[in-house]
């Protein structure tokens, strides 16, 4: 007998993996800032797809634990730098040029509200994948997956709107002087020599 193609079969999924950004892409900062974007794409996705397929509830027997330790250590060491490049870096550099533009200077604060937003969401999302990478059950399930769920769907909206419009603004605007400063502050959160 032969399987039917029309019935569906469980999708597998390759590990979730994220790629080094290379150090002198640090040079051009707005590409490295694009660049952990797809990165933390990568991240909302897999949570996304976490949360719709119940997998958050058992995540060591769905063989998922290697992917929420890829999403731990993002949220806990990345994510921070992330928004930090883009608060005390990109955001400040960009409004020097955009001074007189209502539309950017209101986009801007709208993300930064949203960055505020995420620091509220991330302790009881970091509190329940460490509950889950020790193999216990979350403890307060309910704000976990509320609060995971909130995270995602802001951030999905957060790239989207960086990526379409502060980032192209960044390019046109911000000088190429502004773009080392903004690279070497960049690299010394990273402790990371700058590229010369």
């Amino acid at each position: 007998m032969t399987a039917d193609p029309r019935v569906s079969r469980p999708r597998k999924h390759e590990p979730l993996s994220l790629e080094l950004i290379p150090e002198n892409l640090l040079r051009e900062p707005i590409e490295y800032i694009f660049a952990d974007h797809y990165r933390l794409r990568q991240i909302i996705a897999t949570m996304d797809r976490f949360l719709t397929e119940g997998v958050f509830a058992l995540p060591l027997a769905t063989g998922a634990g290697p992917d929420i330790t890829v999403i731990q250590a993002y949220l806990h060491d990345d994510l921070p730098k992330h928004i930090a490049d883009e608060e005390e870096d990109l955001f400040p550099h960009l409004e020097q040029y955009c001074q007189n533009d209502g539309d950017a200077k209101q986009i801007l604060a709208t993300l930064r509200q949203e960055h505020a937003d995420n620091f509220t969401l991330l302790p009881p999302v970091m509190a329940g994948l460490d509950n889950l990478l020790a193999g216990a059950a979350v403890l307060e399930r309910e704000l976990f997956e509320t609060s995971a769920a909130r995270f995602v769907e802001t951030q999905r909206r957060h790239v989207i709107w960086e990526n379409n419009i502060i980032l192209p603004l960044a390019r046109r605007f911000i000088k190429a002087d502004d773009m080392v400063i903004m690279g070497r502050s960049m690299a010394a959160r990273r402790n990371i020599v700058f590229p010369g």
